[in-house]
């Protein structure tokens, strides 16, 4: 099936374009309001941190600590979830422990 938006091709049974997401004709000539197709949502639960961002955050905290610090303050403040609040806690102490760190080995402490 071809998309009558940007004519690209797309499956069948799709219901959406692949590249424009502009909704597709169904086999019975409808854009589908009541398809019995589970609806898979692409992304992830707002709720959560992607690992990806959580180590990365943490990763270059060991090089700048103030961007731990501030995305940590910012999870704390904002987090809608106990998962976000927990991850701003993570990146809030990490920051704090590197700081120290250098400190020390600095020979300021």
């Amino acid at each position: 099936m071809f998309c009558p938006e940007c004519g690209t091709e797309n499956p069948d049974n799709a219901r959406f374009c692949g590249n424009c997401r502009h909704p597709l004709a169904s086999a019975s000539g409808t854009t589908g309001s009541h398809q019995t197709d589970p609806v898979i949502e692409i992304g992830t639960d707002p709720a959560t941190v992607l690992d990806g961002m959580k180590y990365g955050i943490l990763f270059a905290t060991l090089f700048i600590p103030f961007i731990g610090l501030i995305m940590g303050i910012i999870y704390l403040v904002q987090g809608e979830s106990e998962a976000k609040k927990d991850v701003g806690k993570l990146w809030l102490y990490g920051s704090i422990a590197v700081m120290v760190f250098y400190l020390i080995i600095s020979g300021e402490m």
